[in-house]
């Protein structure tokens, strides 16, 4: 028997990742210009602006290992334990929200307004989109 709230909860996670990918290599790296990066012990300007596409795609790959975590437990190929590993993820990914809310508090400058930020930074609500579709997976 197939479990479709883990499989929505997949494809929530599909389009978060293609979107994550997407601001990456459209919106955010074609703009960022080497000059507004240090040089560092480990090599040159060009190294470090490497670096953060490289911590950006860790995320991606949490992404990835939800979809082929959720997409065999939805489908019982991981059972007894694959409701488990749900269970993992799903706190995983509600303390990822609760460090982007931490973030974000600890990113404004004087006079911003934090729901607004939070509104417009709405990235976060997919997340728990994601683990509410997870939860219902886990309880039916």
């Amino acid at each position: 028997m197939v479990n479709y709230w883990l499989v929505a909860a997949a494809a929530v996670a599909l389009a978060a990742v293609s979107l994550h990918i997407y601001t990456m290599e459209v919106w955010i790296w074609p703009n960022l210009n080497v000059v507004g990066f240090p040089a560092f012990p480990f090599g040159s300007k060009m190294v470090d602006k490497g670096f953060y596409r490289t911590v950006w795609h860790f995320f991606t790959v949490n992404w990835l290992l939800t979809i082929g975590t959720l997409i065999p437990v939805a489908f019982g190929h991981l059972a007894p334990y694959g409701i488990t590993l749900v269970w993992f993820l799903m706190v995983f990914w509600m303390l990822i929200v609760v460090e982007i809310f931490i973030i974000a508090a600890l990113s404004l400058q004087p006079g911003d307004s934090y729901i607004k930020t939070m509104i417009h930074a709405f990235q976060w609500t997919i997340i728990v989109g994601m683990v509410a579709l997870m939860y219902l997976g886990v309880r039916s």
